[in-house]
């Protein structure tokens, strides 16, 4: 990463910024100018390309660097408070590079050259660069053309101070041992040696290598280029012919003689991966792949068998000769296509006759499967029961294989074993159904394992005693009621822009006679009493009298007391909503009428809770609540077609809580502001008298919604919840004994 330090720059120019946002490099740096010199501040390069790092550079001082193709790799660099003529050579030099100012150009490479003329000498300075590269340089720098065949890919460093040219030239081509130096006095060649062997001086000196006697040609040579022998050899043949390959090796160990032109033409082009074409008395040599070659040294026997199918010969050949390209099979004429040199083909036709002999002892026998499916059958069957592939009888559940009586005596055994039916196991659920179990099996048994018969509370297991077994015991843990759980809710709203003085106490004055003892107490929880939710029970007897008070007074309301029932895991919802339905309309865009779509739209609102409980181990419950509470709002608008709106307060919680215990949900908190006039009839309407006969008043209605939950684990015996025996407890608790 690049590191960013204090400095100024002027703006970048536009195509240096898009070097940077495609990220060629990861350098960030300051340059000032103070006193005509380029300073930088700080530069920071970390494994970046060399002709990215010089562009940077060249950005920064506004000069122009050119590298040349010597010029590659990657530089880590750091400069801080440098000129940046330091910076450059620094530079450089770290990393063996050298650099001369053309002008305004720094021209930057790996090679150093210079040359004296008057003297004739020269000097040339580089480290791990390319022969080519470096005899280029000389070039240039002697300003003197030197011609060369193609040179191996070879580096060299050197370190030529003040030499001949010709000296110079020798050093460089020591590494060239297959090439010789000409001179002339306006060039010099560097030319491969005609052979590759030996040393010539300007050309090459020519040796007879082929032989005429005749109409019979001979050929002896240890080593000769394949392009000088054609040449050669239609020389001394007298005859017309056209290269149209520009391949050329060096063919070695050529003895041949005793042989007609054309014979003679064939083993060099062998040799030479070529071949020719003979068209009005001109032969035409054209380049051949060495797989070409191959080929005419190869042939094709085509051997048909009597006795065993072609397609099953490829699995009985040796290892030796399965892992080669030599046959090919055609079923439809039942033979074997064999193609490779004579060496290659006699051992494979020679084994081709051993086994393809009359079968001895053989016969043939139809097999029915009862259970089991033919595929499945031949999939599962031992390989040595079928030695011969059997053939499957179509449309049916048989197959017909040959072999011998034993064979045939042992497969019988082996389907009399194999092919029965699965017995099942009828296992009968209690409580969960069949789709329930396959979804979450028992890590005992698979789906295979188990049939579904049908009905959704029976299927059969089919497999062995012992895994059955296994299967039943950790069925029993699965196959259990769920349990179930009551939810009692209670959704209260409150008006919270008044007081109310709840200055009661608890007491009991003296009943009338022939009432009721606690009546007089209980009067006062009259509100409550009709509550199907236990107030008293859950909060205490001073919060149901100051419910009672509210919902009395109407600063409370109920929006739901009821009771609910599911099993664990299973959600369940309550819904109190009023729907109001409104035609659609559309305005023409032309007239501005209205005109109706019909379409009928929906609005919904009122009270939604969704209850999700889980009982744990621990007999806790815990519960997944979303309620909303959604009102329809007063359309202020005059538009009969406007959309009335809602206002929706809404909660989502998760909560974990003891059976029985109660939970309490609060803060649905909603203020609406709303403006009223009382005025004197006739007079308070009269403009200049509205304000005499007539006042208004802004008030703010303040409203929250709290919703009481309690949800119980159902046992079996459940708690009465008789109204009068709970009104006989409540007296007997709260009344009869405070007057003690």
């Amino acid at each position: 990463m690049a590191r960013l330090y204090r400095g100024c720059l002027p703006r970048p120019r536009a195509g240096f910024r898009a070097l940077f946002r495609a990220g060629f490099w990861a350098a960030l740096f300051f340059v000032c100018a103070a006193a005509g010199a380029q300073q930088i501040k700080s530069m920071d390069f970390r494994n970046q390309n060399i002709t990215d790092i010089l562009m940077v550079l060249a950005e920064a001082s506004g000069a122009s660097i050119l590298p040349d193709e010597t010029v590659s790799g990657t530089a880590s660099f750091h400069f801080s408070d440098s000129d940046f003529t330091d910076a450059l050579e620094a530079f450089l030099s770290g990393y063996k590079l050298y650099h001369r100012r053309d002008g305004s150009v720094i021209r930057v490479s790996r090679i150093q050259s210079g040359y004296d003329r008057e003297r004739d000498r020269v000097s040339l300075k580089a480290e791990d660069v390319g022969i080519e590269n470096l005899i280029k340089a000389l070039a240039k720098a002697i300003n003197t053309s030197i011609l060369y065949d193609p040179l191996p890919n070879i580096s060299l460093s050197v370190d030529i101070d003040n030499l001949e040219v010709r000296k110079a030239l020798d050093i460089i081509m020591l590494k060239l041992t297959d090439f010789v130096l000409t001179e002339d006095e306006a060039w010099y060649y560097i030319q491969r040696r005609p052979d590759g062997n030996g040393e010539t001086n300007g050309a090459a000196e020519r040796i007879p290598r082929i032989v005429r006697e005749g109409d019979l040609y001979s050929v002896s040579t240890d080593r000769g280029r394949f392009q000088e022998l054609v040449t050669e050899l239609f020389r001394i043949g007298e005859k017309e012919y056209s290269v149209l390959t520009k391949a050329d090796s060096v063919l070695e160990n050529l003895y041949f003689s005793g042989k007609d032109f054309e014979g003679m033409l064939r083993i060099i082009l062998e040799q030479g991966n070529a071949d020719y074409v003979l068209n009005n008395g001109i032969y035409y040599i054209v380049e051949l792949q060495r797989r070409d070659v191959l080929k005419k040294l190869k042939e094709t026997v085509i051997v048909p068998l009597r006795h065993i199918p072609a397609q099953e010969f490829p699995s009985l050949l040796p290892a030796e000769y399965a892992g080669n390209n030599l046959l090919k099979i055609d079923k439809n004429t039942n033979t074997v296509i064999l193609t490779g040199t004579a060496e290659e083909i006699v051992p494979i036709r020679n084994f081709l006759e051993t086994v393809d002999r009359p079968a001895e002892g053989l016969e043939y026998r139809r097999f029915e499967l009862k259970y089991l499916p033919v595929e499945d059958f031949l999939s599962m069957a031992p390989q040595k029961l079928l030695p011969i592939a059997p053939a499957v009888v179509p449309h049916s559940n048989a197959f017909i294989v040959q072999g011998a009586a034993e064979t045939i005596a042992a497969l019988a055994g082996y389907i009399s074993t194999v092919d029965k039916k699965d017995e099942g196991y009828p296992v009968e659920l209690k409580y969960i159904k069949i789709d329930e179990l396959l979804k979450n099996l028992p890590p005992s048994v698979t789906k295979d394992d188990l049939s579904d018969s049908g009905y959704p509370n029976l299927l059969f297991f089919t497999g062995p005693r012992e895994k059955r077994e296994l299967f039943i015991r950790e069925l029993a843990l699965i196959d259990k009621p769920k349990p179930q759980i009551r939810y009692e809710l209670l959704v209260i709203e409150y008006m919270k822009n008044n007081e109310t003085q709840l200055g009661g106490s608890l007491g009991a004055s003296k009943a009338e006679e022939g009432a009721s003892p606690g009546a007089s107490f209980l009067g006062s929880l009259s509100n409550v009493m009709n509550l199907s939710f236990d107030v008293v029970a859950q909060f205490g007897y001073q919060f149901a009298l100051n419910l009672s008070a509210q919902l009395g007074e109407n600063l409370a309301q109920v929006y739901a007391d009821t009771t609910l029932n599911g099993l664990s895991g299973q959600e369940i919802r309550f819904q109190n909503t009023d729907t109001f339905r409104y035609q659609e309309f559309e305005v023409d865009a032309d007239t501005g009428n209205l005109s109706r779509t019909g379409v009928t739209r929906e609005i919904s609102s009122g009270l939604i809770v969704a209850l999700n409980g889980w009982v744990s181990g621990d007999n806790m419950i815990t519960m997944s609540v979303n309620a909303t509470v959604s009102k329809q709002n007063n359309n202020p608008s005059s538009d009969s077609t406007a959309i009335p709106s809602t206002s929706e307060r809404v909660v989502n919680t998760h909560i974990r809580t003891p059976s029985g215990k109660p939970v309490v949900l609060s803060g649905l908190i909603k203020e609406t502001a709303d403006k009223t006039r009382k005025k004197v009839p006739g007079l308070g309407s009269i403009p200049l008298f509205k304000n005499l006969f007539g006042e208004s008043a802004d008030t703010n209605e303040k409203t929250e919604i709290v919703i009481y939950i309690v949800p119980y684990l159902v046992m079996d015996e459940e708690e009465d919840r008789d109204m009068n025996r709970r009104l006989e407890r409540y007296y007997r608790t709260l009344v009869a004994e405070y007057g003690k």
